[in-house]
């Protein structure tokens, strides 16, 4: 029972590194063009009345994205309460640093005189 539910985990934990993937890039691409938005203008010698609307509206989604991403982290800390009480604390789905996680580091050699 324990492996088919390590198995749902895992499955759930992949969709949901894939969400925040899409939101990331999407952050990204909107941040794109929110600054391409003001240089085009200039580039092109218009009025700034000239698509404020666009301008408007592309940084609206901006902080819709922003939103949309902090809630998909408090779905991924309640996900992983949620492992933690199916009984799956020291299992960890992903390869990614996590904060508030203690990294384990290998000593670093010293160095000697030769």
């Amino acid at each position: 029972m324990r492996v088919k539910r390590k198995d749902i985990a895992q499955s759930v934990a992949d969709r949901l590194f894939a969400a925040e993937t899409a939101l990331d890039l999407a952050a990204a691409r909107i941040a794109e063009l929110n600054a391409a938005l003001p240089l085009a203008r200039l580039d092109a010698r218009l009025s700034a009345t000239i698509g404020q609307d666009a301008v408007t509206s592309s940084a609206a989604a901006m902080v819709l994205v922003a939103r949309t991403r902090e809630e998909i982290v408090a779905t991924h800390a309640n996900l992983k309460r949620a492992s933690d009480d199916m009984g799956l604390r020291e299992v960890s789905y992903g390869d990614l640093f996590k904060a508030g996680v203690t990294q384990q580091r290998t000593p670093e050699p010293h160095l000697r005189a030769v």
